[in-house]
């Protein structure tokens, strides 16, 4: 069974508001056994929501419409959908007298243009908004299911939880698919397609790669029946853990940050930062991870020859002799945060975010990340592109990985 998502809104199309519906939406779906087939961005126009309707009509089973539900003349949805489908708008007495007491509560008059919140389409049943005055609505049509959701998040997140999953899960009663998502890093994009393809007789779920930053995601997708969708993702699971060993990290909803959080709480281990380029990224990452006050000791933002001279110790004539941008510099940073914060691990980094400060030696890019553990003190040098704020969040990702790697080789047991 698929579904269409139909996302209206100028705002949308202007980019004054990102699209996270979309990705919420199509995760909930794909975990309730509904393929996605298209994702549709239009605007506040009927003949444009009419038209996005009759090509998902052609095509899915189930059609879902995020915003234009508002009272304002811009808000056409509900009016679009019933024109196209030749059904009257109704007057719900109870969503009004709710309206008019969300109002009456702040003190307010109901604005009239209120009014249209209230209008159902003809054989749909509404979905109350505890945070909102525009409600939803589902409808049957001609073996189909309609479903009209408000734009805001805060609202239209509660609503297909708790209202539209359970009616989607009743109405799904033909064939699943099912999506999981294994998470890689430390091989690339192209790499990793390769070594998958060196598979013989890959007979099991098709796999769409999806880069993201130093992390390549694996979504295999499975159809049938439940129990032939959830079986052929587990064996294609099996296969791929089995060729790819600890290149994949976790699965699904597992970060990076996360994934490390858990293994230094399994072991026992304590983690200590100094970063320059990274600015505090990395040392933030960590602490949104709930419970790392267990293993996380400290870290400093050495970002001048001063700070890591002045505060983390460093010689002088060390960033004298080798520059600031150094493998001895990435070591020294490591170990000084150990010692200094008294932790298992310690990780230093510096580098040239840019766009500016590269030369032809050292080049916008530069990085270089160190680890200092048990057994000892050993840096990595990355060239990274993509602008600032990418060469900071790829230097986070690949020290995350550092230490995954580390605690996995060396903290076995």
């Amino acid at each position: 069974m698929q579904a269409d998502l139909i996302c209206v809104g100028n705002e949308l199309l202007t980019g004054l508001i990102e699209n996270s519906n979309a990705g919420f939406l199509s995760r909930r779906l794909w975990a309730a056994g509904i393929e996605v087939r298209e994702t549709a961005v239009v605007a506040d126009d009927g003949e444009a929501i009419r038209s996005a309707l009759n090509r998902a009509l052609e095509h899915s089973e189930i059609i879902i419409f995020t915003g234009g539900l508002g009272p304002t003349e811009d808000d056409l949805t509900r009016e679009a959908i019933a024109s196209a489908l030749g059904l009257s708008l109704n007057l719900d007495q109870k969503w009004l007298e709710k309206i008019e007491h969300f109002f009456n509560m702040r003190g307010i008059k109901m604005p009239e243009n209120n009014r249209k919140q209230a209008l159902i389409m003809e054989g749909a049943s509404l979905l109350e908004n505890r945070a909102g005055t525009a409600p939803g609505s589902i409808l049957k049509w001609e073996g189909r299911l309609l479903v009209l959701l408000p734009g805001p998040p805060n609202e239209l997140k509660p609503m297909f939880d708790d209202l539209v999953l359970p009616a989607l899960k009743d109405f799904n009663r033909g064939s699943l698919s099912r999506l999981k998502t294994l998470k890689c890093c430390g091989i690339g994009e192209s790499s990793l397609e390769n070594k998958i393809k060196s598979l013989e007789n890959w007979d099991l779920p098709p796999i769409s790669y999806v880069a993201r930053g130093y992390e390549v995601h694996l979504q295999l997708k499975g159809r049938g029946s439940a129990a032939e969708a959830a079986e052929a993702i587990e064996k294609g699971e099996s296969k791929l853990r089995g060729l790819l060993g600890d290149c994949i990290y976790g699965s699904d909803d597992d970060t990076l940050a996360g994934k490390v959080a858990e293994l230094l709480g399994e072991k026992g281990l304590t983690l200590a930062l100094a970063e320059s380029c990274s600015g505090g990224l990395l040392s933030s990452m960590i602490t949104d991870i709930p419970g790392s006050s267990q293993f996380y000791r400290g870290g400093m933002v050495a970002y001048s020859g001063e700070a890591k001279t002045g505060s983390l110790g460093l010689a002088r004539s060390l960033l004298e002799k080798e520059g600031q941008v150094s493998e001895p510099v990435a070591m020294a940073m490591a170990e000084a945060a150990r010692a200094n914060f008294k932790s298992d691990l310690a990780v230093g980094v510096t580098g040239i975010a840019g766009p500016d400060g590269g030369t032809a030696q050292k080049p916008v890019g530069l990085v270089y990340i160190a680890l200092a553990g048990r057994c000892d003190c050993y840096c990595k040098k990355f060239n990274l592109g993509g602008g600032r704020l990418a060469v900071k969040e790829r230097t986070v990702q690949m020290a995350l990985d550092m230490i995954r790697r580390e605690i996995l080789n060396n903290y076995g047991q």
